[in-house]
């Protein structure tokens, strides 16, 4: 029975994807931003946990107006990205030029020459899962640390589309060892390591000043590879455009102290990701409890 339940569900929204790909872009963009704004309204806990972390990230810096201002903003957004998502399912390289302007590609590919591999930083932040698609416009092979979604249905929808973007997943669990023999490939990784972590698999350092627990493996990967590594950040202009931002090359601490060099590092990655954060605050996807695992 559940089987054919998730078929059905699978049907309604592969179908309500291709629906939005079909509308005028103005349009589709109009109605994903609505659904987004419906969102912020049906989905409670969401929003509650969106506004807490506002209030965690930026206290008295933004007023409580400006952060409920952020929080709307927030769904706004998400309802866009959905329709970019949609348009995955058709994309190419020509599809990708259209939509994404690449700033910082001339760096890339020459970090790239150096055939030390390349590890890429990134968040949850605007249209993630439109930004790996610059695959379609490299010819060294991105490899993304994903963690595939646990609804069967969302999973296979986010498998079928992701299958367009000319990148090569690396399920999370697999994820050090298949990342670690990318790089010494000289190939790229891309890791979205915003999101909390549990306490054995990370470090303890600030993000928006409040301690948590961060994911080690990327200050793992450059330490153990030597690779460079780099951020990049998908930013909306406008509905359906966007500008990919590639970072020139992070500075890599190396003491020879494996766990300060850990922490130091993951530091340092850390403030990347909350500088992008706070230049574009409601790009980024404030709906996760990212200090939900604090130390104590």
């Amino acid at each position: 029975m559940q089987t054919v339940v998730n078929s059905v569900l699978y049907g309604m929204v592969a179908s309500f994807l291709y629906a939005l790909t079909c509308f005028p872009r103005r349009l589709a963009y109009w109605l994903g931003a609505r659904l987004g704004a419906l969102a912020y309204v049906l989905l409670a806990q969401r929003r509650r946990i969106t506004q807490q972390n506002l209030a965690l990230a930026f206290g008295s810096e933004k007023s409580p107006e400006e952060q409920r201002r952020m929080a709307r903003a927030t769904f706004h957004n998400l309802g866009r990205h959905l329709v970019d998502f949609s348009r995955l399912r058709q994309l190419n390289a020509a599809g990708f030029a259209q939509m994404c302007t690449v700033e910082g590609l001339d760096e890339v590919r020459a970090l790239l020459a150096r055939r030390a591999g390349l590890l890429v930083l990134s968040a949850h932040f605007g249209s993630w899962e439109l930004a790996p698609a610059v695959a379609l416009c490299l010819d060294t092979p991105l490899h993304v640390i994903v963690r595939p979604p646990d609804h069967p249905v969302v999973r296979r929808l986010v498998e079928a589309y992701r299958q367009r973007c000319g990148y090569h997943p690396i399920p999370k669990r697999q994820a050090f060892e298949a990342s670690l023999q990318a790089l010494r490939r000289g190939e790229m990784v891309a890791v979205l390591m915003d999101q909390s972590s549990l306490q054995r698999e990370a470090v303890e350092v600030e993000f928006f000043g409040i301690k948590t627990y961060t994911p080690v493996g990327p200050a793992l990967l450059a330490l153990r590879t030597g690779c460079p590594v780099v951020s990049a950040f998908l930013v909306c202009e406008k509905p359906g455009q966007h500008r990919l931002l590639f970072s020139g090359e992070i500075p890599i601490h190396r003491s020879g102290n494996l766990q300060a060099d850990l922490e130091e590092n993951t530091r340092r990655f850390n403030r990347v990701i909350e500088a992008a954060i706070r230049r574009y605050p409601e790009h980024w996807f404030w709906l996760h409890r990212r200090w939900k695992e604090r130390p104590v």
